[in-house]
C-alpha cells in the first residue's frame, strides 16, 4: 500500500539535513539525469535551495558510473543530492562520499538499498517507480516539506511525470504519486486536465505536421509523412489556415477535431493496427495555464519533448535555464535546439531503416546494433520510437551504440502492444553487472553500460531471460 505520510516525513526529515548545512553555508551540488524528467527534478530541488539561500550548483550528465563519481570526489563539495539516478551505485557512493549524499530517486533497487539512510526511494513507499511516481514528483515533494510556497514547482513535476510516459493510467492519465502533484498543481490555478486528441506540437505545429510528427500512436501512412497528411486533410475540408497562419490543434473546436479525427480514421482504414492506433489517439492532456498559449510551454508534454531536446542535444543549461523561468534567450536557444533535435533524430531512423542487417532477430526480442549510426544520447528516444512502429510494437527492443572507454551503451524497451510479462529495470541491471557492466531503469524501460568485448555474453543472458 502506497505510504503518502511516510514518504513525506522523510523528505521532511531529509530537508531538515540539507538545509542545516545550507544555513551554515557548505557548498551543495546537485547531479542530475539528462533527459526531461533529470532536467525538471533537477531544477526542482535547484529552485528549492535557491530559495532557503543555499550555496548551491548543479550539473546534468547522461550517466553515473565509478568514472564519474572519480571526478565529482575531484571537485571537492561538502554534500551532493542526486535525482534520477545513482540508484545502482550506492556502494559506491558510500565509499567516495560517505553519508554526504542523498539520492531521490524511482528507479527499482534491492529491498537492503531502499532503507539506506541516504536514499529516498518511490518503491520503499510502495509507488511504481515506473509508472507512478518520477524523480520529478519525488523531487516536489521534497520542496513541499521545505515550503508551502514551494506549489508553484509543481507542473514541472507534472511534465517530469509525462515525458517519463508515466501516462499510462486510463485515458493516459497520470496515477499514483504523479497524480497527488497534479492535483497539488490544479488547486493552485497552474495546470489544467482535459480529455483532447494528443498530437504532438498540439500548441505549436500546424495541424499536419502535428499528426506527422506523432509516433505514439504510430500512424502507418501517416506518422513521418507531412505531405500525406496535408492531402488527407485537404480532401477533408478541414480548415487548415486562418489567413497566411497555419492553425494548431489546440486552435480546433469539439466539431472541428471530429472532423480531423473522422479523416485520419478513413486513412486508417485499411492497416493493420488502426484500431488501437485511434484508441491512443485522445486522452488526459495537461495545460500550464501560466504559460502563454502557442507555445512549447503551454502543453506538458510538449515542455517534455522540449527538454528531452536540450538534454539530447548537449544543451543541458538551457533546459534547466527555461525550468527555472528564462521566457527570452534561452527558450528561444531551446526551441532551435527541438528542432535540431528532430532533424538528428528523423536522420539516425533513416540509417537504421537503409540498414536492415542492423536488426537481429532473437524470438520475442530484436536487437539492434546501431554503432556507429545512432549517438548514444539519442539512443533512448530512438528505441522508443521504433517501439511504437508498427513492426516492432509487438516485441521488445534492445539497441546498442558506441560509447566512451571501449564500452556500449545500451537502451530497451517493452514494444507497445507486447504480449508478456517482464522487468527490464531488474533485467538490465543483472546483466549488466555479470558482464561488469551497470544497468537499471524501469519494467518498461532500461538501459545500461557494458565492456564493448561483452556485447555477445550481454545479449545471451538477455535473450535467456526474455525468451524463458
Amino acid at each position: 500500500m502506497p505510504d503518502f505520510d511516510g514518504l513525506t516525513s522523510r523528505f521532511s526529515d531529509a530537508w531538515g539535513s540539507v538545509l542545516r548545512l545550507a544555513q551554515t553555508g557548505k557548498k551543495i551540488l546537485i547531479v542530475t539525469h539528462i533527459d526531461a524528467d533529470g532536467l525538471t527534478s533537477g531544477s526542482i530541488v535547484f529552485s528549492t535551495l535557491m530559495r532557503a539561500d543555499a550555496n548551491v550548483s548543479i550539473r546534468c550528465i547522461p550517466d553515473l558510473d565509478p568514472l564519474r563519481i572519480t571526478e565529482l570526489v575531484s571537485l571537492n563539495y561538502d554534500f551532493h543530492i542526486f535525482t534520477d539516478l545513482a540508484s545502482t551505485l550506492l556502494s559506491e557512493l558510500e565509499s567516495a562520499f560517505g553519508g554526504r549524499f542523498l539520492v531521490i530517486d524511482h528507479h527499482q533497487l534491492s529491498k537492503d538499498d531502499e532503507t539506506r539512510p541516504t536514499v529516498v526511494n518511490a518503491w520503499h513507499y510502495g509507488y511504481d517507480g515506473g509508472k507512478e511516481a518520477c524523480s520529478s514528483t519525488m523531487a516536489y515533494f521534497l520542496a513541499a516539506a521545505a515550503s508551502a510556497s514551494n506549489r508553484d514547482l509543481a507542473p514541472l513535476a507534472v511534465v517530469g511525470a509525462v515525458s517519463d510516459r508515466q501516462d499510462v493510467g486510463k485515458d493516459r492519465s497520470l496515477t499514483g504519486l504523479n497524480r497527488i502533484a497534479l492535483e497539488e498543481a490544479r488547486s493552485a490555478g497552474l495546470v489544467a486536465s482535459s480529455k483532447d486528441i494528443l498530437f504532438t506540437g498540439r500548441e505549436t505545429r500546424p495541424i499536419h505536421e502535428a499528426v506527422a510528427l506523432t509516433s505514439t500512436p504510430y500512424l502507418p501512412g501517416l506518422s513521418g509523412s507531412k505531405d500525406r497528411v496535408l492531402a488527407v486533410l485537404h480532401q477533408s475540408g478541414l480548415r487548415l489556415k486562418d489567413g497566411a497562419t497555419w492553425r494548431t490543434i489546440s486552435s480546433l473546436d469539439s466539431e472541428e477535431k471530429g472532423k480531423l479525427i473522422d479523416a485520419i480514421a478513413g486513412a486508417l482504414s485499411s492497416t493493420e493496427g488502426a484500431t488501437d492506433a485511434m484508441a491512443a489517439l485522445s486522452g488526459e492532456v495537461y495545460t500550464l495555464s501560466y504559460e502563454d498559449a502557442f507555445t512549447p510551454l503551454r502543453d506538458a508534454r510538449e515542455y517534455g519533448t522540449l527538454l528531452n531536446a536540450c538534454g539530447r542535444m548537449n544543451s543541458t543549461g538551457v533546459g534547466v535555464a527555461v525550468c527555472l523561468g528564462d521566457r527570452s534567450s534561452d527558450l528561444n536557444q531551446a526551441i532551435g535546439t527541438l528542432t535540431d533535435y528532430r532533424i538528428e533524430i528523423s536522420r539516425a531512423l533513416e540509417s537504421l531503416y537503409d540498414n536492415p542487417s542492423r536488426f537481429q532477430d532473437r524470438g520475442k526480442m530484436v536487437i539492434v546494433r546501431a554503432e556507429g549510426l545512432v549517438d548514444e544520447k539519442l539512443l533512448g528516444p530512438v528505441t522508443s520510437i521504433l517501439t511504437s512502429s508498427q513492426t516492432y510494437k509487438n516485441r521488445i527492443l534492445v539497441t546498442l551504440a558506441s560509447s566512451r572507454n571501449e564500452e556500449l551503451k545500451v537502451s530497451s524497451r517493452v514494444g507497445d502492444s507486447f504480449q508478456g510479462e517482464v522487468n527490464l529495470g531488474l533485467l538490465m541491471r543483472d546483466a549488466a553487472k555479470a558482464v561488469k557492466g551497470v544497468g537499471g531503469g524501469h519494467t518498461m524501460a532500461a538501459g545500461a553500460r557494458i565492456p564493448s568485448g561483452e556485447v555477445e555474453s550481454f545479449v545471451s543472458l538477455v535473450s535467456e531471460k526474455v525468451n524463458a
